[in-house]
């Protein structure tokens, strides 16, 4: 496990020397690579190369000088991928990591071959843009974090394990008002566009899709949208599916590499 930054100074932290391909990692809202940890170990463990990113403003990288629109940071990950000329790469992403995943892939496909997005906020049902908006509006002026604190905690079951949602709304406090605000800001500007559409339509190719207890995406408009799409649900989980119930979502990658090769 070695912790390394690219010349635009995107920090990242590299897991594995395996020659399996490789698999990149993409935090969601307010977060950092050490999210992605646990399935960070797994899929090294499947001698795999494993590359968890801080996306730009987020963890230890520096704040973005185009600011936090989808395509914007989609961009930055794109710039990262060539910058340490990643081949064939299964990028996975978490919540608006996923969202930032699918319009990196979509918009290089030879580049990336792979798509996993985990609790992602893509084909959602009607209103879903004007309810992100809303949201965004909510933590523009949050300068005490007690908005952000309240969405956070609504994103675990009552049976969740308090000491993980402790240490989540500790990490995700941490990171500016403007990185809590803007990038939600910049979701719902896309998604009023049907950015999401349009990057779905674009990635033909199979994806996986690991929804929570309450998933942001509509399962019948996402298999319609993209009828290659693998969606499965884990059971007992919110919205940090990685970290509350990792082996469920460790199984459903591992069928899902195994039936599509």
């Amino acid at each position: 496990m070695t912790d390394r930054q690219t010349a635009a100074g995107m920090r990242y932290r590299t897991y594995g020397h395996g020659g399996r391909g490789t698999f990149l990692l993409v935090h969601g809202w307010c977060c950092d690579h050490d999210f992605m940890t646990p399935l960070a170990r797994h899929l090294a463990d499947r001698q795999a190369r494993v590359i968890a990113v801080d996306m730009p403003g987020h963890g230890a990288s520096p704040p973005p000088t185009d600011g936090y629109g989808v395509p914007e940071l989609a961009g930055h990950l794109r710039a990262f991928a060539r910058a340490l000329d990643l081949r064939r790469v299964f990028v996975i992403g978490h919540s608006l990591g996923g969202v930032w995943s699918l319009v990196a892939a979509a918009g290089d496909r030879d580049r990336f071959t792979g798509l996993g997005l985990l609790d992602s906020a893509v084909a959602g049902p009607p209103g879903a843009a004007a309810a992100i908006a809303q949201v965004a509006a909510s933590l523009r002026d949050d300068t005490s974090g007690a908005v952000r604190e309240s969405i956070v905690r609504s994103y675990f079951p009552p049976y969740s394990d308090p000491r993980l949602v402790e240490r989540v709304v500790a990490a995700t406090a941490r990171p500016s008002t403007e990185v809590a605000y803007a990038p939600i800001a910049g979701l719902a500007d896309w998604i009023a566009t049907d950015g999401d559409v349009a990057a779905l339509h674009r990635w033909d190719r199979p994806l996986l899709f690991v929804g929570s207890n309450a998933p942001f995406a509509d399962y019948a408009r996402l298999a319609q949208l993209a009828p290659q799409a693998f969606i499965g649900q884990t059971v007992g989980s919110g919205h940090f599916v990685q970290l509350q119930v990792p082996a469920q979502v460790d199984a459903m990658l591992d069928r899902y590499l195994e039936v599509t090769g």
